[in-house]
């Protein structure tokens, strides 16, 4: 699988005009998001009541760099708090999505997706060596139920499926193990397909 490899905050240190415009988001909303926004504050991806899709892993996408480049230790706190609850409340098959077992054939799976990437980059960040594992055992469920055709790629999931190649490239530098690659390809030929 041909890839790109990025920098991570331990290897970019953002100094002058570009320190201080991250200061500015640190300062505003996106610093603050999860104090104000009941969708991130209260998200089912951390056992609250309110959305379970894209908002938590979306923010955190953004978050996690934010705090790690800015050194700060309180929006590092947060962003470790909601990773733990992500991680605490992954299901014994892998599922980490918070969505009921007999739901997941109608939840659109980009939010699977998104939340790997998000893992990975909070992997690169924090060194956390909890994630390469996590992030093994939500892509080898998803793996078996798109394979099985218990779940499908449909909504953002088809069209954005090409993002899961961030987390499945640092899967297979990890691991090397063929469902790895088989996933690629089942990724690729199933969003790739025209439905009506």
């Amino acid at each position: 699988m041909n890839k790109w490899n990025f920098y991570t905050s331990k290897e970019l240190k953002p100094e002058g005009w570009l320190r201080r415009q991250l200061e500015i988001q640190a300062e505003g909303l996106s610093g603050n998001l999860h104090k104000i926004w009941p969708d991130i504050r209260d998200s089912a991806w951390i056992g609250g009541d309110r959305e379970g899709w894209e908002r938590v892993p979306y923010w955190l996408d953004g978050f996690i760099p934010l705090a790690y480049l800015l050194e700060n230790e309180e929006l590092i706190a947060t962003a470790k708090k909601y990773i733990d609850a992500i991680v605490s409340a992954q299901e014994e098959d892998g599922w980490i999505c918070p969505c009921e077992k007999e739901k997941r054939a109608k939840y659109d799976t980009w939010a699977t997706q998104l939340i790997c990437k998000t893992l990975k980059v909070y992997y690169d960040c924090s060194g956390d060596e909890r994630i390469p594992d996590v992030i093994y055992r939500v892509l080898r469920n998803y793996y078996e139920l798109l394979k099985s055709g218990e779940i499908k790629l449909f909504k953002w999931a088809k069209y954005r499926w090409f993002e899961t190649f961030i987390s499945l490239n640092f899967l297979n530098e990890k691991y090397n193990e063929d469902w790895i690659k088989d996933l690629a390809k089942l990724l690729k030929s199933r969003a790739l397909t025209i439905t009506p």
